[in-house]
């Protein structure tokens, strides 16, 4: 993985006008260019991004990124994509997402793509049983399988979160009496 050596580098904060015009030249650029990106211009996007984090689209998180892909990837339909957004989009609202910490967000966010996946899965293991191969359904059945894994673990992980975030620390003080005994207050 490549690291972003900021010592080296002097950043300076931009204004947000200027910032983001730079941010908008720089993204119509690294996409024209499509993998064929330059490394220079992916390590000044970052930087500006290090800099002026303010210019990036409010709420816009990797987790998003990755679920427009996987729409992307699955349907051509402007209607489809809509519908699969607006279900994203109920279920981040239904957890709670707008009010919730950083690190719950991180959680729902991996819950709502683990969701779109498993909801993949089983459009195409209905697919599968259609075409009768025994291979092939096999093959799907266990990712199928695998995605609704996947999503349990990401329930797990946010309610363990949450049951963490509301446990009060426990503190247990040791006094000596008068008379030697030890007692313990919890």
């Amino acid at each position: 993985m490549e690291t972003l050596n900021t010592s080296q580098t002097a950043l300076a904060q931009l204004s947000p006008k200027t910032a983001k015009r730079k941010f908008d030249r720089l993204h119509d650029k690294m996409s024209k260019a499509g993998d064929q990106a330059k490394r220079k211009d992916v390590t000044k996007m970052r930087q500006l991004l290090l800099t002026n984090p303010e210019i990036l689209p409010f709420g816009w998180t990797l987790h998003e990124t990755v679920r427009d892909e996987i729409i992307k990837e699955t349907t051509s339909s402007g209607g489809s994509k809509a519908l699969m957004l607006a279900d994203v989009d109920r279920c981040l609202k239904e957890l709670g997402y707008n009010t919730a910490p950083a690190l719950e967000r991180i959680h729902m966010d991996n819950i709502a793509t683990c969701r779109l996946r498993m909801a993949f899965a089983e459009f195409r293991q209905s697919h599968a049983q259609k075409s009768g191969s025994a291979t092939i359904i096999q093959h799907h059945d266990q990712m199928l399988s695998s995605a609704q894994h996947r999503l349990n673990k990401a329930i797990e992980a946010l309610a363990r979160v949450r049951r963490l975030a509301t446990q009060a620390p426990v503190f247990q003080v040791n006094l000596a009496t008068l008379g030697g005994q030890q007692v313990n207050l919890a």
